[in-house]
Formats: C-alpha cells, structure tokens, sequence
C-alpha cells in the first residue's frame, strides 16, 4: 500500500523565483502542505503496519512450540505445563482470528483506515482555509466574507487562529459545504477564495467512493445500502452486503487524496505566478 503520485516535491516551490510578475510564496505554504502530507503518510503506514502485524500473529502458534523445544534443549527453566498450554491455545486463538481478518481483507483495520482518510481530507482543506485567513488580510473584502453573520460578543474574544476557524465553521454553514458530494465537499468552501478549479476526473473518482464508502462505514457498519449502490454502481454492490475494501482501492484512495493536495497547491501557486509540474 501507498499514496504515490507522479510529484509531492513540495520544496520546489520554495526556490527563488524569477521573472517580475513572481512573488514569493510564503513560507507558511510549503510548511503547511509539507505537514500534511507526512500526517497522510503516517496514516498509511500505520495501516500497513498493522496488516503485518496481523499476519505475523498467525504463525504465532509455531514461534511459541518452537521456543519450547529450544528451551528443553537447552535445559533451562521454563513455565509449568498448564501455563505453557494455555499461551499456547491464546496463540492459536489470536493466530485463527488473525487469518480470519486476512481472509476477509482486513476489514476493521481498512474501515478505520476509509474514515481516517476522509478526516483528514477534511481536515486538511479546512485548515488551509483557517491558513489562508490568517495571512491574507484581503479576505475581509471579499463579498462571501462580507455577508457573514457572526455573533460579535463571541468572535472578539476569540484569538486569531480561533477567529478565523470561527468564520471557516460559518462558510460552510453558508454554502452547504458538508451536505456536498465527493470533492464538491471542498471546492465549494475554496471558491470562496477563488481557489477551486478543475480535478482531474479518476482523481475526483476516487474520492467520491472513498467519501461513499466512509458514509457506508460510519452510519451502516459496513454494510452497503441503497445509496451507495446507487452511487457507486461500478462497485456491483448488494443490499446489505457487507464492504470489501481491496489493496487496490486502498491504493486508489490514498493516491486520490494526495493528488488532490497538490491539486490545490498549484492553484495556491498560481496565485504567487508560480507554476509547478
């Protein structure tokens, strides 16, 4: 498993730039894509790790039985009979749910994974935004910004970074954006900052039936049902079948979301004149 897409050289938009209508990019930019990828990374690698670990539980059963001989062998102390033969029904207990869980696919550690993913896609685009209102002072002007209706008592005590997140939550309150379908979800918060655009169709794929698939997961315990079926026909689902999220989904997913980050960091780019591959 993993996230690889063609480019997540980030540290390229911070080289000097040339030519007069370039500006550099703040350097809060690069830190902040940079962060999120690695917390994205982190997430897969997790997931991986715990799919070793299941499997290596399964020849739990024969390192245990092994060990016992070498200690016989070898002469030295070893626990009582009746201890012995009870870590050695707990292996093979571990080890028969452990090759249940690989049969299936991993489905509990991949479910969290789906909900995992999308949280941090949420993540990811709302904090920018929380990102882009601290250090852009010229979205007060704008006209999404303007009509907001903000209770004044509880926004003056709040800190800048909490100001800003304040009026992120009221944006999306405005425009609907949770109630949104796949990447709708976010490029109708960023067109508040003239940062949406186009996503490359397998890309904006990929994240609608990861999104799906997370809704699946999170308000049907993993059983499909007549949205989703409806949603993802290409699935070939059934009522009430239960989820199988394969390598190549998982691959699909994570490469999808990391795309989409640099999707949204070339647009950030252009703002600066900057052009990245």
């Amino acid at each position: 498993m993993g996230w690889h897409v063609a480019n997540t050289d980030i540290s390229v938009i911070e080289k000097k730039s040339t030519g007069r209508k370039k500006r550099k990019v703040p350097r809060w930019i690069p830190t902040y894509f940079r962060e999120s990828v690695e917390a994205a990374q982190t997430l897969f690698k997790v997931v991986r790790l715990g799919e070793h670990g299941i499997a290596m539980t399964t020849g739990g059963p024969e390192r245990l039985m092994a060990l016992v001989q070498i200690n016989k062998a070898l002469g030295e102390d070893k626990p009582g009979e009746h201890e012995a033969s009870e870590k050695l029904e707990r292996a093979k207990r571990e080890a028969e749910f452990a090759q249940s869980e690989i049969d299936k696919g991993f489905p509990v550690l991949r479910s969290l994974a789906v909900v995992g993913i999308w949280s941090w896609l949420e993540h990811f685009v709302k904090g920018f935004a929380v990102m882009w209102i601290c250090n852009n002072k010229d979205v007060f002007s704008l006209p999404a910004i303007q009509k907001l209706k903000i209770k004044f008592g509880d926004y003056i005590h709040l800190d800048k970074s909490e100001q800003a997140a304040y009026l992120v939550e009221i944006l999306e309150q405005e425009t609907a954006s949770s109630l949104k379908r796949g990447v709708t979800r976010f490029e109708t918060l960023l067109e508040v900052f003239s940062l949406d655009g186009n996503v490359p169709p397998e890309c904006a794929k990929a994240l609608f039936e990861l999104q799906q698939i997370r809704n699946v997961v999170a308000h049907r315990n993993s059983k499909a049902d007549r949205r989703i079926i409806a949603e993802c026909p290409w699935l070939k689902l059934k009522t009430g079948q239960p989820l199988e999220i394969s390598d190549v989904m998982m691959d699909a997913y994570g490469s999808a979301s990391i795309e989409y980050l640099m999707t949204i960091l070339r647009r950030v780019c252009k703002q600066y004149g900057r052009d990245i591959p």
